[in-house]
């Protein structure tokens, strides 16, 4: 991410909690291996990525 400020609340923390979020409504990561689920994360980290920086208006 450019801006600094966002680039320090983007912690693991953020992440975990939006993963806490997606699974009280109902999904599940895959349980298939420990590595498809580290495959899994890292693919909604980029994901989530983008989604703060559209949020914020610096992604058109």
């Amino acid at each position: 991410m450019g801006n600094p400020s966002a680039a320090a609340r983007f912690t693991p923390q953020f992440v975990a909690d939006i993963q806490q979020v997606l699974e009280k409504h109902g999904y599940r990561l895959p349980g298939h291996s420990s590595h498809i689920r580290e495959l899994v994360l890292a693919r909604v980290e980029y994901a989530l990525h983008d989604v703060v920086e559209r949020f914020e208006g610096r992604l058109a």
